[in-house]
């Protein structure tokens, strides 16, 4: 089984988001009956920023959209993104597809595992029943065992049942920027799992590259298990 190194993320029509302000200033404007003049990229974030640090109406954040995909992550991670709500969300099937494209050699084809940086796949663990076992021989039997079960004739929405949690998958989700702000918050934060929080952080980061405004109270408050950053965030309060 192949041990995935690089994990990594695509942001729809990237150069659009910041275009999202000026939909969010067009909708926020209905509630003063105030749209006087033309809406600019330079409007729309002077308006997002008032909404948000001065009169608090972070509920307007709720008409900007963003859609994610990542890739190389596990089926744990996609476990935890599916508990987001309101998001929408699509993940590879593991009940009409195998691990690889088209039609798979079973006797080939080398599945992809997200491995946790802390656990060496070579040391060898001691079982209940007296043996020992490494890790990645684990992985190899596992692998084995689909690919023979597939070769038994089972489709793959039986023999997945025998797949681990932490095997390489792909999602995509789409949400509002009210929502991304939530999952920031809570996927960023120090009691956040290593693979979700690495993730989101570098997603983070970029974001507050395109859309300033909305994300940049994110900040950096230190470092905990393996290294990895984690955030908080302050509301700014003028």
């Amino acid at each position: 089984m192949e041990i995935v190194k690089v994990f990594s993320y695509e942001i729809l029509d990237r150069d659009g988001l910041s275009r999202e302000l000026m939909k969010i200033e067009k909708m926020g404007r209905i509630s003063h009956w105030s749209e006087v003049g033309a809406i600019t990229m330079e409007t729309a974030e002077r308006f997002v920023r008032a909404r948000m640090y001065q009169d608090h109406h972070i509920n307007l954040l709720e008409h900007g959209i963003m859609s994610v995909i990542f890739r190389g992550i596990s089926i744990g991670m996609t476990r935890e993104n599916n508990r987001h709500r309101p998001v929408s969300l699509v993940e590879r099937s593991t009940r009409f597809v195998d691990y690889e494209k088209g039609q798979p050699d079973l006797d080939r084809f080398t599945m992809r595992f997200v491995n946790a940086p802390d656990i060496d796949l070579e040391k060898k663990i001691k079982l209940a029943n007296g043996q020992e076992m490494a890790p990645q021989e684990y992985l190899d039997l596992t692998e084995m065992m689909y690919r023979g079960l597939r070769k038994e004739g089972y489709k793959p929405d039986s023999a997945r049942q025998f797949l681990p949690i932490g095997l390489e998958s792909e999602e995509g989700e789409t949400t509002n920027f009210r929502q991304w702000r939530h999952i920031f918050a809570l996927r960023t934060a120090k009691p956040a799992h290593w693979e979700i929080r690495r993730t989101m952080n570098s997603l983070l980061e970029e974001v507050k590259t395109l859309v300033p405004v909305v994300f940049e109270d994110f900040q950096v408050r230190g470092q905990c298990r393996m290294g990895i950053d984690y955030y908080g965030f302050d509301i700014k309060d003028d």
